[in-house]
């Protein structure tokens, strides 16, 4: 899978206009307030990954946490999130920069997060592996990191991957997914690509790049979301993980 085909999904109008919506309309999830309250003091320095259109950072700004980063790959989505930082006067920096090569200092950080999925949307186990390095990089020692992914082996999606097994068994998965696990999304708003991985993916993961696993729940364990919320994101996977002190 080709990394700026990727990047291009989350550049178009439909999908911009999409994270917006779900900054006013969903905000935080119940699961995420809960997390990070625990997680982070208000007066952490704290990296928002992905940000989007602001979801995640906005909400932590109405939470009362003010040292905040929001950096997304796409022009579009920081445009977007300025807009709506502007409108509600919230003075949050945004910027743009890349996942896997992030250009912010050793240790500027108390803590990552990479919401809504967004490290799985990076095409390419190495890919990921490269921005998890980075993230462990800008963290400082005892940082902790807070992202979601999905899990091919929740019952809603064990079916689902026994056939796809069978399909990748036998050489006729799609050409541009180059890895079991990956998929495209059909929705409204544009095709979104995703890996989905398996628990076991992710810890050797974050072994692979330094991280300390501390934590992992499905979002169902956490919270029970509200209707709005299970409309806009399926079930996945909470992991929190730590850079060793």
């Amino acid at each position: 899978m080709d990394a700026e085909k990727v990047k291009g999904t989350f550049r178009a109008d439909g999908v911009v206009e999409h994270y917006s919506r779900s900054v006013v309309n969903i905000g935080l999830w119940r699961s995420e307030e809960r997390i990070f309250r625990r997680v982070f003091r208000e007066e952490d320095s704290l990296l928002d990954l992905g940000c989007g259109a602001g979801r995640i950072c906005i909400g932590l700004w109405e939470l009362g946490y003010r040292n905040l980063l929001g950096v997304d790959y796409s022009a579009e989505m920081i445009r977007e999130a300025r807009r709506l930082c502007g409108l509600m006067e919230y003075g949050i920096a945004l910027r743009t920069g890349d996942a896997v090569g992030l250009e912010l200092d050793d240790g500027a950080f108390d803590g990552v997060i990479f919401g809504f999925n967004g490290l799985m949307q990076i095409p390419g186990r190495e890919r990921r592996r490269r921005a998890l390095t980075e993230i462990n990089r800008v963290l400082r020692p005892g940082g902790a990191f807070v992202f979601t992914t999905h899990d091919r082996e929740h019952r809603s999606l064990r079916e689902l991957f026994a056939m796809q097994q069978q399909i990748w068994a036998r050489g006729e998965q799609p050409a541009d997914l180059n890895e079991f696990g990956d998929n495209f999304f059909r929705a409204p708003e544009g095709d979104v690509f995703m890996h989905l991985p398996d628990r076991s993916e992710v810890l050797e993961d974050l072994a692979a790049t330094g991280f300390e696993h501390e934590f992992d729940a499905m979002r169902s364990e956490i919270a029970n979301e509200p209707g709005d919320v299970r409309e806009f994101s399926d079930e996945c996977r909470f992991w929190l993980a730590t850079k060793p002190a």
